[in-house]
């Protein structure tokens, strides 16, 4: 409401956002300690993980990005009351997310045998085929807790969800720590350890997450486990127009980086290392965004819901005040040690020295791509994703890729450049990108400011 002060919508939305960076923090945490375990085992274990670890994480991507659609959904039911409508929505979630995460298990799998195609050493490549394979066994997982993981988020019952993510972060350095280097009489298995404990740990949280469910005081009484139910095309079909757009722009965003690591696989181990280490480090920084993003889009989806459209207009001015001034600050922190990061996941010099240099962009690309990630998670709660999708395609796949490719690996622009001509083919498509978010987030927040 428009009597609300903007502090308030501040408070309002750092009291979700919070947990959720929380959340995501741990959940990206596990990334960087696979990489760090993996570093620590050989250069050759560090690039296996890149190319399987990449190779999952854009089905995962796609496949959070379609089962994501829930959020926004269930938000709005949840504001007006309509509680029969979420019990409905999870339950037909759950179906899709079961049906969606095995299905995306047989399509990795049937990834392996191409992977030596990449043209990496035979040793590289015996790592990522046993690590894509292990990993794959997670997806089906994976599906249930995204579901689940909606419910919790469009409730604003997050406690469960952060405690979760940090049993499972402490658990992910545990077993890495086991699997990896072969302690407590398993085997060594270097890189491809790192999926045996992410695929464990999935398993763990989906039992958890249901076992919430069934038990918590709010959520027991939707009943959402207590019978089996039909299918509902029409609810499918109207979570598949929200949430096929919002995948195929995750997919277009997390597609473009992860394909690049797969060309940057020809140039060698240590560019790859190099590159996997700063993808690491600017996801890490980039989930105080997204998390800000998704409280945004709850918060908007409440107050369209409730018809307070002053409180939106509030909402998005705090989100928008937050991102922007904390991307900036952690950017230039990211600048000043730039030379001391590395050295947290690798002992590699070779490694440590490319990826210090791309880092010599990070205050301005974590400051643009944290408003591109904010803008395109806040406009889903306007259930807006068709049109940010055909950005994102537009500002990774027709700019970003063929600048980045063609300054990387071709000679059209000069001498190639290497990796750092795909980090400078990522900094144009984000900003690209971020510039149209944020127009199309403006003209939307207006449409509703009239009704």
């Amino acid at each position: 409401m428009r009597n609300q002060s903007w502090l308030a919508q501040l408070r309002k939305i750092l009291s979700l956002g919070i947990p959720l960076i929380i959340a995501n923090i741990a959940m990206i945490g596990m990334e960087v300690i696979d990489t760090i375990m993996a570093g620590q085992a050989s250069a050759e274990d560090l690039a296996g993980l890149a190319i399987g670890g990449n190779i999952w994480l854009i089905i995962e991507v796609a496949m959070g990005g379609l089962l994501s659609a829930l959020t926004p959904r269930l938000s709005r039911f949840h504001g007006a009351g309509k509680f029969s409508e979420i019990t409905t929505d999870t339950q037909q979630g759950l179906l899709l997310g079961i049906l969606v995460g095995t299905l995306a298990m047989f399509l990795m799998l049937s990834v392996i045998p191409f992977l030596p195609l990449l043209g990496t050493s035979n040793t590289v490549t015996l790592i990522a085929q046993g690590y894509t394979e292990i990993i794959a066994y997670s997806l089906p997982a994976s599906g249930i807790c995204w579901v689940l993981f909606c419910l919790f988020e469009s409730h604003s019952l997050m406690r469960f969800v952060v405690l979760s993510s940090l049993g499972a972060l402490i658990l992910n350095l545990i077993f890495d720590y086991i699997f990896v280097f072969g302690k407590y009489g398993f085997p060594a298995l270097g890189g491809v350890g790192c999926a045996w404990t992410t695929t464990t740990i999935y398993w763990l949280w989906a039992f958890s997450f249901i076992f919430y469910t069934i038990n918590h005081e709010q959520l027991k009484g939707y009943k959402i486990f207590d019978q089996w139910p039909t299918f509902n095309w029409q609810r499918w079909k109207a979570i598949l127009a929200l949430g096929l757009p919002i995948s195929f722009s995750l997919l277009a965003e997390e597609g473009f980086f992860n394909i690049s690591a797969l060309l940057v696989a020809p140039l060698g181990t240590e560019a790859l290392g190099a590159h996997q280490i700063t993808i690491q480090v600017v996801s890490l920084v980039l989930m105080f965004g997204l998390g800000i993003g998704q409280a945004t889009a709850i918060c908007v989806a409440h107050s369209i819901g409730k018809a307070e459209t002053g409180s939106m207009i509030e909402h998005l001015k705090a989100g928008f005040v937050m991102v922007a001034s904390v991307a900036f600050l952690v950017g230039i922190f990211v600048f000043i040690f730039r030379n001391e990061l590395p050295s947290l996941f690798t002992q590699n010099i070779g490694i440590a020295a490319i990826s210090t240099s791309i880092m010599v962009l990070a205050p301005l690309y974590l400051l643009i791509d944290a408003i591109q990630i904010w803008a395109g998670q806040t406009l889903r709660g306007f259930e807006d994703t068709k049109i940010p999708m055909v950005i994102q395609i537009i500002s990774y796949w027709v700019i970003g890729f063929p600048l980045g490719y063609s300054l990387g690996v071709t000679s059209f622009w000069g001498e190639p450049l290497g990796v750092y001509g795909f980090w400078i083919g990522f900094l144009g498509g984000v900003t690209f990108g971020s510039c149209l978010l944020g127009v199309r987030l403006y003209l939307k927040s207006q449409q509703f400011k009239d009704i």
